[in-house]
């Protein structure tokens, strides 16, 4: 190859790794089965709000997609809102999409029985897209939400 054809190689990998974007490497280790640190933790929720930007949280219902009332919106984004406080739970594939599941301790109206809060990330665009709550004890009121986003404004 000449030395033209190097320099046009070198351009073109720059410039391909440059459109990448910050978040690329992020996205490529959510896709590792290997358990992320708490630092990998932290990059994860700083690319999410990045993903989210001015876009609208939505709960799709069946065919109703509908904006999140205020109790929905405060359970999903609580348990992203310190990276200390959660465990990174593994890869899911969800409706065909692999998703990186992150759980933290969720708050139970039953103080005496413990409860779980574990909201999945899509690895591709790093936008939460379904959010479980588990209690300790199966089938005590266990509920899940479909999550999508509007387009930003």
């Amino acid at each position: 190859m000449t030395p033209a054809g190097l320099i046009g190689v070198s351009c073109v990998l720059v410039l391909a790794s440059a459109c990448a974007g910050p978040d690329s490497p992020i996205k490529a280790r959510l896709q590792s089965s290997t358990k992320l640190t708490e630092d990998e933790i932290a990059q994860t929720l700083a690319g999410v709000n990045r993903a989210i930007g001015g876009r609208v949280p939505l709960l799709r219902q069946g065919a109703v997609t509908r904006q999140m009332v205020e109790k929905e919106r405060n359970a999903v984004f609580n348990v992203l809102a310190d990276a200390r406080d959660l465990e990174d739970t593994g890869l899911k594939t969800i409706d065909g999409t692999q998703m990186r599941g992150l759980r933290a301790p969720a708050t139970s109206p039953q103080s005496e029985i413990e409860a779980m809060a574990t909201v999945w990330i899509d690895a591709g665009t790093l936008l939460p897209r379904w959010y479980e709550y588990a209690y300790a004890m199966p089938g005590f009121g266990d509920f899940s939400y479909d999550l999508t986003f509007d387009v930003p404004r």
